[in-house]
């Protein structure tokens, strides 16, 4: 009988031998040659050119049937999805959501981001405020740039864009080419101006003399203008605050209404050219947030692929107009800049300082992105000027990419708050008095 049962048990321990050994050699061979292929890799860590990556990964290609106005989605290989002709696009908008703030770059970011989100612009909406308290939105992608910069910028755009008395250029849309595409004001505004606007017009140019700097000085404390200036400053196309875009994120009555279904990512891009810069980063954050993105949803190794196939599509495709010398048309993406874009001639250190103290709260809601108090933030070196009590999310907006990017991000931040920081300091006397001073 005991030695029945040794047979037994020897012929039990050979079939197991046979059957589980060489799957654990196998997976212990998968799991050297792995180790083996990292040591080989050039690319961050990640050896992207591994002929075995494109067959791991199928990414969601989203299309769009202008026809029939329909959207389909199906699965699709790296190569597939940037092959030449591909009409695949990635689509985010289940989830996340972008605020395009007005004069902020947001044109810029449209053209660049080239991944579906939620667009919400010209002005915020109560409906989608509403789902990224309680979701289905959890991500918000936010433009931010100076205060200042950004309400000049809006002044001088609506001042070039609207139609004036005697204006010769074509008054409202227009369809041109085979497309028939509609144009305007804002994508030619040198052939083509927005009517139906004569109250502003009128504004703009007779009240303020087509001059930022009149309305800037016009909202001093100490200005007997103010109270009209204020009601003017909102009745000015893009003027609607940082303050008022992230409304629900700030105002307590809002806050309590955000549920763990709700928003979770607070992604900022900064829109800010450093002293001493030739440009800003802008288009730097735009690559990094298309990684961000990608990375999240397919992993590093793939977002990294996809970024690599995403930039020789583009060469390819300038190397083919350039080919067929094709003229690049200029378009103005809804931006002033071709014009006069910058603050330095058009305000007086009095304008300025006015302007920055109107729109102090914007500030003080961009120090709370950095995160903390003032205590925190030594570097920024502005007393009296506190950080808004929002949301902690908001706390979030430098926190996504790599070390690099965060760096950045919170350095474009600081820069903002500094280059305005002897305005902001309500301690040191009105703005006459610190003019007055220097």
């Amino acid at each position: 009988m005991g030695r029945s049962l040794s047979r037994q048990r020897m012929t039990l321990y050979v079939w197991l031998t046979i059957a589980i050994l060489p799957p654990l050699l196998l997976n212990f061979n998968s799991l050297l040659k792995l180790t083996q292929d990292s040591s080989t890799e050039d690319h961050d860590g990640i050896d992207i050119d591994h002929p075995s990556f494109i067959d791991r990964v199928l990414l969601k290609c989203t299309t769009f049937d202008r026809e029939t106005k329909t959207t389909s989605v199906t699965n699709v290989t790296p190569d597939d999805f940037y092959a030449e002709g591909s009409k695949c696009g990635h689509s985010f908008k289940e989830d996340t959501v972008a605020f395009h703030v007005g004069k902020g770059g947001g044109g810029t970011l449209i053209k660049h981001l080239g991944i579906g989100v939620n667009w919400v612009h010209p002005l915020p909406k109560s409906s989608i405020n509403e789902q990224l308290q309680s979701g289905p939105f959890r991500t918000l992608i936010f433009n931010v740039r100076d205060p200042v910069d950004r309400f000049i910028s809006a002044f001088n755009w609506r001042s070039i864009i609207l139609c004036h008395p005697n204006d010769e250029r074509h008054r409202g849309k227009k369809k041109i080419g085979k497309g028939k595409r509609t144009v305007g004001g804002t994508k030619r505004p040198d052939e083509f101006c927005k009517d139906h606007y004569e109250e502003e017009e009128i504004m703009l140019r007779e009240t303020y003399e087509s001059n930022p700097n009149v309305l800037a000085e016009a909202l001093c404390h100490d200005s007997p203008l103010r109270p009209r200036a204020e009601q003017d400053f909102g009745n000015i196309h893009h003027s609607t605050t940082l303050t008022q875009w992230l409304d629900f994120l700030i105002d307590p009555r809002l806050v309590k209404n955000i549920t763990n279904d709700g928003i979770q990512k607070f992604l900022v891009l900064p829109v800010e050219k450093r002293s001493g810069a030739n440009e800003t980063l802008f288009e730097k954050h735009i690559e990094n947030l298309q990684r961000h993105l990608l990375k999240n949803r397919y992993g590093v190794d793939a977002s990294d692929k996809m970024m690599q196939l995403a930039q020789e599509k583009k060469v390819k495709k300038e190397e083919e107009k350039r080919r067929l010398n094709k003229p690049k048309r200029e378009t103005h993406l809804h931006s002033s800049s071709k014009f006069h874009n910058s603050t330095k001639p058009m305000l007086t250190k009095l304008g300025e300082c006015c302007l920055a103290r109107y729109l102090i709260d914007d500030y003080r809601l961009i120090q709370s992105m950095l995160g903390g108090g003032k205590a925190s933030n030594i570097d920024l070196a502005i007393a009296g000027l506190d950080p808004l009590d929002a949301h902690p999310v908001i706390q979030k907006a430098c926190t996504w990419g790599n070390e690099q990017h965060k760096q950045e991000c919170r350095g474009d931040l600081i820069s903002m708050l500094m280059r305005r920081a002897k305005y902001l300091d309500e301690s040191k006397g009105s703005c006459s008095a610190i003019v007055s001073a220097e």
